[in-house]
């Protein structure tokens, strides 16, 4: 406690995903990652005997695991895994929402380029339930296409348009986060190499400890 203030660490940031019992999704590899900074994970799939592709979604109760949880993360390869998974993700998010949890959601290119399009639409279609979207190197390029914006304007279109509090990306290759928030835009290189979901383990654990506006987010950006 400093002057009289309860203060955070990443040991108090605590976030629940969903994502392939396999474990080979982005939703598990942000959650393994934000794990090793500190964070409290719980990683939610379907039980050993089942299908994921149409395991009973319905037993997922939503509200308990989201209760009190700073992020539910969600990556878009889900949405692809088959009714069962798409109808969990998106129940995850009406309730997750509920309870106050924050939704994270990353959108990479699918194995089949051709699925981007339902892949975007699901997004777009649930966009005001997201508080941090992120799109990998490869997906700003396919959506600047399908969007017909350009790749430089993209983050900054889909913010004004979706209102999403958080839109980012990470260019490992350069070292350059960017993000466009409520309050403005950030570019700015980082100190470390780093894998782009490690970026955004990074940014999502420090986001909630940081200090609001412009400052704070660059502050978590650099963490």
């Amino acid at each position: 406690m400093e002057n009289g203030l309860i203060t955070m660490s990443i040991s108090d940031i605590q976030m629940v995903a969903f994502g392939n019992p396999l474990k080979n999704d982005n939703s598990y590899d942000l959650l393994s990652k934000s794990k090793l900074l500190g964070a409290k994970t719980n990683f939610l799939t379907c039980k050993d005997n089942e299908s994921f592709s149409s395991f009973n979604h319905g037993v997922i109760d939503w509200r308990k695991m989201t209760n009190g949880i700073h992020w539910l993360v969600n990556s878009t390869e889900t949405i692809l895994s088959g009714i069962s998974p798409k109808s969990a993700l998106g129940a995850g998010m009406t309730f997750g929402e509920l309870e106050g949890a924050r939704m994270v959601m990353v959108v990479d290119v699918p194995d089949d380029p051709e699925d981007m399009v339902k892949v975007w639409g699901f997004v777009i279609n649930r966009i005001r339930q997201i508080h941090v979207l992120f799109l990998t190197s490869e997906a700003l390029f396919a959506i600047s296409k399908l969007e017909g914006v350009e790749v430089a304007d993209l983050l900054k279109e889909i913010r004004n348009r979706g209102l999403v509090p958080h839109v980012c990306s990470y260019i490992a290759d350069e070292r350059r986060a960017l993000v466009e928030h409520s309050l403005g835009s950030i570019n700015v290189v980082t100190n470390d190499t780093l894998e782009p979901l490690e970026w955004l383990a990074r940014f999502i654990c420090n986001l909630p400890l940081s200090e609001s506006g412009n400052l704070g987010v660059k502050s978590a950006c650099l963490s």
